[in-house]
């Protein structure tokens, strides 16, 4: 799968549930959205390894 987060690029040869994409990278569930082809996933949904995923960092102004 490859991944896009902030100005990075990353590749993994693996199929993975959200929740372990984002702990290999590093980030915080409750901080980021993981979006597949255009469509939020969960963080327990199987993410394909044929797949394009970005990362959005969330960021709350009030």
């Amino acid at each position: 799968m490859k991944v896009f987060y902030e100005y990075q690029t990353f590749e993994f040869n693996e199929s993975l549930r959200g929740y372990e994409l984002l702990k290999r990278l590093g980030l915080n569930p409750e901080e980021h959205l993981i979006i597949v082809e255009d469509e939020l996933y969960t963080e327990d949904r199987v993410i394909r390894k044929d797949k394009e995923v970005k990362i959005v960092k969330v960021t709350s102004s009030g």
